[in-house]
């Protein structure tokens, strides 16, 4: 995503205040536009037009659709990262809790998300450059979870036969394609218990503890 990011026409840091507005208009239109055409159907006249500005402003500051669409998936990673850690911190030795709160601002996080996450599942497999865009999006929480698994590991709280980063892959790819099934696809699903299924699987794929809430008992904040 960093090389796409640099290829931009114009780096915002030289632009000036009604420059950044202008191009903060494009992102925010194709943002828009990608959610209700798809990136395959999306023109860039349509941005511009959604935009409200004229053809020839957008290569003003970005040289290709491939490129807006960079900066549409750097914010929404920004917005994930904010929107997943926003509920209140857990006590550090409370794992389970920890666990509980990831997954709960992750589904929190895609359903805010969910028409921008499908549009990303639509191109990630023809395009090395946005296949490269979707798994930095991915790494982050796989890079996280492999770090938090290998401190655990080093305080004997979790099997060190577990191979950290295998098991952020898997038990990732649990909650983010079950999210997907969910929240794009459409399968029924109570979101709060569907916090507490997919911790109870991670917690008990690592050994740790975890015990269901009693019925009735959210935990939601």
């Amino acid at each position: 995503m960093a090389r796409a990011m640099r290829e931009s026409a114009v780096p915002v840091s030289s632009l000036t205040l009604r420059g950044q507005r202008t191009r903060a208009a494009l992102v925010k239109a194709a943002r828009a536009v990608f959610e209700r055409r798809g990136y395959h159907d999306t023109r860039v006249v349509d941005i511009t037009k959604a935009a409200g500005v004229a053809y020839g402003t957008f290569y003003t500051y970005f040289d290709s659709k491939e490129l807006i669409f960079a900066e549409v998936v750097e914010e929404l990673h920004r917005d994930f990262r904010a929107e997943s850690s926003s509920d209140p911190e857990v006590t550090s030795d409370d794992l389970a809790a920890r666990i509980e709160r990831t997954n709960r601002g992750y589904l929190r996080a895609y359903r805010k998300n969910a028409r921008m996450m499908a549009v990303l599942d639509q191109v990630d497999t023809f395009n090395p450059v946005l296949r490269d865009i979707r798994l930095t999006l991915r790494h982050h929480w796989v890079e996280r979870s492999a770090h938090m698994i290998q401190r655990w590991q080093d305080a004997g709280l979790v099997d060190k036969a577990i191979d950290a980063s295998y098991a952020a892959t898997a038990l990732g790819s649990m909650v983010s394609r079950s999210a997907f099934v969910w929240l794009v696809l459409g399968e029924p699903y109570d979101e709060e218990q569907a916090v507490q299924q997919v911790t109870l699987l991670y917690c008990r794929a690592l050994g740790l503890p975890y015990e269901l809430p009693p019925e009735g008992d959210t935990r939601s904040s």
